[in-house]
């Protein structure tokens, strides 16, 4: 599993017309620490534009399991 050392989960929680949660999530590599925040207590944040609900999305850095 060290391939999981060099990736991280992007996960964007969003609630569809029929109230229903929707997740997306895709998986990124690590950088080098440039764009990544220094302390523990951060999780890196992310403006993606997703095409399928036409829009901006934040997403957030999450463990890969």
């Amino acid at each position: 599993m060290a391939w999981q050392k060099n990736k991280i989960l992007l996960i964007s929680k969003e609630k569809d017309a029929d109230g229903n949660i929707v997740v997306h999530r895709y998986a990124k590599r690590k950088s080098k620490g440039t764009g990544k925040p220094q302390t523990a207590g951060q999780k890196l944040k992310l403006r993606k534009y997703n095409p399928i609900l036409r829009k901006h999305v934040e997403y957030t850095e999450s463990k890969f399991k």
